[in-house]
């Protein structure tokens, strides 16, 4: 016993849970907040029109997402709410003429955001920003998404200084089968933080499983091609110019067999499975010597003959009955008897006619201070192994 549970401690230290406990909720899987995306990289918002005309411009010095406004005119199942609120801040009027338009950096020109980048480049990374992407669940909250973070400006900020946090898919198909690339489904402003130079900020944001239910989002169900970006918006304190984007992040949420590289994933599996070997040969082993359990086998005497043999050990066993499963039948019915500690004996069945069906016996035995239970054997058919 001292050896099983050797194993039992080796197993829990090297097998680990499938899902991590933290602060109350079980994290899913994680990923790492990446750096900033270069200052170079515009971030740009394409409104796109009723019939899915688009033209933004999609171009490698641009991370583009996608807006749509049109779900009650087209009875579809993508978001429009924050689409809607997003389009008031820039002043478009979604009438009957609307065409695709797109917004730089929260401008309606790219050369002016193009522009404006160049002043801050020198001072990049203005914001220091650590942390993860949990999606976690816990009894009240199903699966949500948790981000613990430290935030730290390296230069005094504008006290208007926003955090906007898109949450879109890379591939959003609706119900009727429409397409839109890097749709943004949830948006979430964040300002509790702090703007003054080398004043880190520890906090949590947090996007609800409600908050997700009712932009359409379930990662549980659908955790493909989830994307989270995080746009900085403000302007640094000595430079009064117009507020522009001053970090950007984008992520790729992972799923779970992307959050586990094969090594991680398979070696606790082979620790596992051959310590399970193990620990079942201990156990076997242990159970039969500390308790008695008998050792029972059988095998063909003739086609129409089978041995049952019963080893006893430290227990005295009774055999209350043998049984055949249909279509096998018996000719004789073994009587009811007693076998004493460490004592060897044979139960011989007949059987009325062989068969090319398996042969399942059941055995009803009961063993001192342990109960009773029954024990089930199959043979090969003779005339299969003949």
């Amino acid at each position: 016993m001292r050896k099983l549970l050797l194993i039992l401690v080796i197993v829990g230290f090297l097998v680990p849970p499938i899902s991590a406990e933290d602060g109350g909720y079980t994290k899913q899987f994680s990923v790492e907040i990446p750096s900033p995306l270069p200052a170079s990289k515009i971030f740009e918002e394409c409104f796109i029109e009723i019939d899915l005309s688009n033209n933004c411009d999609y171009d490698s010095d641009s991370l583009t997402l996608s807006w749509w406004l049109w779900s009650d005119q087209t009875n579809s199942n993508w978001p429009d709410d924050d689409a809607k609120s997003r389009s008031g801040i820039y002043n478009l009027s979604t009438d009957d003429n609307f065409e695709s338009v797109a917004f730089f950096n929260q401008l309606e020109s790219k050369t002016q955001a193009t522009e404006n980048y160049s002043d801050i480049d020198a001072n990049m990374p203005i914001i220091d920003l650590t942390g993860e992407i949990i999606i976690a669940e816990d009894d009240t909250n199903p699966w949500h998404i948790r981000m613990p973070v430290e935030m730290t400006p390296n230069q005094n900020l504008s006290d208007d200084t926003l955090l906007y946090i898109f949450l879109s898919k890379k591939n959003a198909i609706d119900v009727h089968g429409r397409e839109i690339s890097n749709l943004i489904y949830d948006m979430k402003p964040e300002i509790g933080f702090g703007v003054k130079a080398n004043n880190t900020t520890s906090v949590e944001w947090i996007i609800s499983s409600e908050h997700l239910y009712a932009a359409g989002v379930d990662i549980e169900e659908d955790p493909y091609g989830w994307q989270i970006t995080m746009a900085f918006f403000g302007s640094v304190e000595s430079d009064n110019s117009t507020e522009q984007l001053i970090s950007l992040h984008h992520l790729e949420l992972p799923y779970k067999s992307q959050n586990i590289d094969s090594t991680a994933l398979y070696m606790p599996i082979l620790i596992l499975v051959l310590l399970g070997i193990i620990c079942f040969g201990l156990v076997s082993q242990s159970y039969r010597n500390e308790h008695g359990m008998p050792k029972i086998s059988a095998g063909w005497k003739s086609d129409t003959t089978l041995i049952i043999e019963v080893q006893s050990f430290q227990k005295k066993v009774e055999i209350k009955s043998v049984k055949i499963d249909a279509p096998w039948r018996m000719k004789n019915n073994p009587k009811s008897r007693f076998i004493e500690p460490n004592q060897l004996i044979t139960i011989e069945i007949k059987v009325k006619e062989s068969l090319t069906d398996n042969c399942n016996i059941g055995i009803q035995l009961e063993v001192d201070e342990l109960g009773s239970w029954t024990q089930y054997l199959v043979l090969n058919s003779p005339a299969v192994e003949n």
